[in-house]
């Protein structure tokens, strides 16, 4: 890998004039030479001094690179080295493209645009050429087949670029001057499970003009350790029911408040029914979420009434009363029913506590009900 990194350094200054490259060279902290050194061959001229460097300079030398000259290649080696572990799978990559397919990528502004600001063959307009090429073949003019995004973007470079363009990229996909806040939202919740699953998601960013901005995030930099925690437990019991409904209420607490609490409370409705089915319980297609929970404690022997200790039946109250006010509060601030006049809307903070206290009963639930097997 560094070996190839001095040849992708060699590659992001070719662009340099001849007789710039010296001085250009000196100021990464390269040995000074001629011009007609540089003129004799620039990838030569910079490889020389390249491998009289230590691989830790070459590293460094290469992130100033990357400031001043950008490079694609060269921004992927370098998070190959830094963030190998942290970089989010060709699964999910393949994934995120297959999601985009349902929405308009330029939003109200055109595609070509779009990409064009993050793969370089689109401003030659080559790929533009062959897309279009592949279009109207086997068909009359003006009538081009349409292809889906995800060929699009695999033609363009999606695949293979590095993880910062992506994510760069998918932060102009939700630029507010592309697309309305509605539109935004539709586009994180499709994605934000997708992403989850490599422990990144968007997060809001500064806003413009009072519209909100959003960029991917590390999970764990955002300071919520026990997200992590919940994923796991809960992508281990059930990785598809259980998990996404988490994945869908984490997604929302930022850009959708309102969405946020009324998936907090359908969490816990999918754990509930997923535990008494498990344990061959009936219940009706219309019990709601305090009914369900009821049962489950019965089932698991964690109804209040079930203990005589003091200090337990308090505790359990205490869970009961928070599964029964997740109710409420989804039935006072979630999104599915309509609001009057005096409606105060949810702030993300709000949603953040039923989150959160969703997240911790499903995973004490879960715990509880494995532990019985």
């Amino acid at each position: 890998m560094k070996t190839q990194l001095r040849h992708l350094i060699a590659d992001a200054l070719y662009r340099t004039k001849a007789h710039t490259l010296p001085s250009v060279c000196e100021r990464f902290g390269l040995a000074s030479g001629t011009g007609d050194e540089a003129f004799s061959s620039k990838t030569q001229y910079v490889m020389v001094r390249l491998e009289k460097l230590s691989d830790q300079k070459v590293l460094e030398v290469a992130k100033q690179v990357i400031e001043d000259y950008p490079y694609d290649k060269l921004r992927a080696a370098i998070e190959q080295i830094e963030q190998a572990k942290l970089l989010i799978s060709d699964i999910t990559r393949t994934n995120i493209v297959k999601a985009l397919n349902q929405f308009s990528l330029g939003g109200n502004r055109s595609d070509r645009e779009l990409l064009a600001k993050f793969w370089p063959a689109y401003e030659t307009g080559q790929v533009y050429g062959e897309l279009f090429a592949a279009f109207t073949k086997g068909r009359k003019p003006n009538t081009p087949a349409k292809q889906t995004n995800s060929e699009i973007l695999a033609q363009a470079g999606f695949l293979n670029a590095s993880q910062g363009t992506i994510f760069d990229f998918l932060s102009e996909v939700l630029s507010p001057a592309r697309r309305s806040v509605d539109e935004q939202q539709k586009i994180i919740t499709a994605l934000n499970p997708i992403l989850e699953r490599d422990g990144y998601r968007f997060s809001r960013g500064d806003d413009i003009s009072g519209y909100p901005t959003f960029k991917v995030v590390h999970i764990a930099s955002l300071g919520q350790p026990a997200d992590e925690l919940i994923s796991e437990i809960l992508s281990s019991y059930d990785p598809t029911g259980v998990h996404e409904a988490w994945a869908k209420a984490l997604g929302r607490r930022d850009a959708d408040p309102e969405g946020a609490i009324t998936a907090a409370k359908s969490l816990l409705e999918t754990v509930c029914k997923h535990i008494l089915d498990g344990a061959g319980i009936e219940y009706g297609s219309s019990d709601d979420l305090p009914k369900l929970y009821n049962a489950v404690a019965e089932h698991l022997g964690i109804a209040p009434s079930q203990h005589s200790e003091q200090v337990f039946r308090s505790i359990l109250g205490n869970c009961q009363s928070v599964v029964g006010n997740l109710a409420g509060l989804r039935n006072k601030l979630g999104d599915s029913h309509g609001q009057g006049k005096r409606y105060v809307k949810p702030l993300p903070r709000h949603a953040e506590l039923a989150v959160n206290l969703a997240g911790s009963m499903a995973m004490f639930l879960i715990r509880t009900w494995e532990a019985r097997q």
